[in-house]
């Protein structure tokens, strides 16, 4: 990579740091180009020549944050000295982490309803998602905290119909965070498990 190449990566990551950070606080259409620009000290104009529109920022900021805590994730589930328990326990930690870092305002008007983002929401679940989770399962079932009468199958039915309704725009606008860390919780643990 010539010093070019390097320059212009290195402005495009500082817009997407800028507007991670606004979003992690504020709600999506306060924030202007002009206010990401100054906070990524470039010029607005950077802004449209690198992603053409604030929305297509956003859609990179979402991709990116993405990617990061999913490498957060596999990292985890991949630890093969890690023990389940202690890997539930993490994976709350980081659910958590990253909840509170995207507060109710960051998340509204996001564009959840975008094609692309939707698009690129199935294809993650399904490809990146689902096999990082069936890894979870089964060595959950190996050490004995998930029981063998519920099959993978089951669960990730379960896990997609909890999809299905965090996707409805009107259940999206009432999550909080203490819900949405709530909604964790009883996933991870159900209605009478205990941690």
């Amino acid at each position: 990579m010539n010093g070019f190449e390097k320059r212009r990566n290195e402005k495009k990551k500082q817009i997407i740091d800028a507007l991670t950070d606004l979003v992690g606080t504020r709600n999506l259409r306060e924030i202007g180009v002009r206010e990401i620009a100054e906070r990524a000290d470039v010029s607005p104009a950077s802004i449209y020549n690198f992603f053409g529109s604030k929305e297509e920022l956003t859609k990179q900021v979402f991709y990116q944050v993405t990617e990061e805590v999913f490498g957060e994730f596999q990292k985890l589930v991949d630890d093969r000295e890690m023990p389940y328990k202690e890997k539930i326990k993490t994976f709350l930690s980081i659910s958590t982490k990253n909840q509170e870092m995207l507060n109710n305002e960051g998340l509204k008007n996001f564009m959840f309803e975008d094609p692309d983002v939707k698009k690129y929401i199935e294809e993650f679940s399904v490809k990146r998602v689902l096999p990082l989770f069936l890894k979870v399962i089964e060595q959950g079932k190996e050490e004995g905290y998930m029981t063998h009468e519920i099959s993978a199958r089951a669960i990730m039915m379960y896990m997609n119909s909890l999809s299905s309704i965090m996707n409805n725009p009107e259940v999206r606008e009432n999550l909080d965070v203490e819900l949405r860390k709530e909604i964790t919780h009883l996933f991870l643990y159900g209605l009478f498990g205990s941690e």
